[in-house]
């Protein structure tokens, strides 16, 4: 085993571990509640980094979840994430992205903010592309939301109808647009339970070092333990 993915490892169980004594005050110990939304995923740019993967040109219709990652509640700032599920082929495929910045160093850093529609959401860690290099995934608003005002652009629900620009760049390169997440109507059923380890999206790939980091976390935030982990679950 390499060092970086022993590390990675290493880490990886320590944050699941976390996770599953987090679970025993809560099911959802991160992102515990938060709006279901109908959407389109439209993957346009088959020149794009990442593009020719995930089959551009394509589209999908998708679940979008959004939440706050604490649950802490308006007006505190939080980190909001979006977690997209649909199936092609019988396949799951996942999309995780959280409230991060977009510039060469703050694309890897989460973001707390007010408003969900406040910036940016990325992968902040790496897929691997068809041609082998990384890329990173991220949306970001086209514009203003119709929700823009008021106490409701606070909230998860703020992104009712609204269009994200879907972007994707090497690390430390430009961002390339990609396509657009367009967030439709509140759904009345939850979204399923999203591992982008796992169901990687179309036929992007996971680092070793990546999938050791995440995958303890995904596992327990699930209801399994991590290894080495006795504290059993509520």
């Amino acid at each position: 085993m390499r060092p970086g993915v022993r590390t990675a490892r290493v880490v990886g169980l320590a944050l699941g571990v976390a996770v599953a004594v987090a679970r025993r005050w809560r099911p959802r110990p991160l992102h515990p509640s938060g709006v279901v939304l109908a959407g389109a995923l439209h993957v346009e740019s088959h020149g794009a980094p990442g593009g020719a993967a995930l089959g551009a040109p394509v589209a999908h219709p998708v679940v979008v979840r959004v939440s706050r990652a604490a649950g802490l509640p308006a007006p505190l700032p939080d980190v909001f994430g979006l977690a997209v599920h649909w199936t092609t082929g019988g396949r799951s495929q996942d999309l995780l992205l959280s409230a991060t910045g977009l510039g060469r160093a703050t694309r890897f850093l989460l973001a707390p903010r007010v408003r969900p529609c406040g910036g940016g959401f990325g992968t902040l860690m790496p897929f691997r592309d068809v041609d082998d290099r990384p890329v990173l995934l991220a949306a970001a608003p086209a514009g203003p939301s119709p929700r823009d005002l008021g106490a409701t652009s606070r909230e998860p629900v703020a992104l009712v109808g609204v269009e994200l620009r879907l972007l994707s760049a090497h690390p430390g390169g430009r961002w390339h647009r990609l396509g657009a997440l367009r967030c439709g109507e509140i759904v009345t059923a939850d979204a399923p339970r999203v591992d982008p380890v796992q169901n990687v999206p179309g036929a992007l790939g996971t680092y070793p070092w990546a999938a050791a980091l995440r995958a303890p976390a995904y596992r327990a935030a699930r209801g399994g333990q991590p290894p080495g982990y006795a504290g059993g679950a509520a």
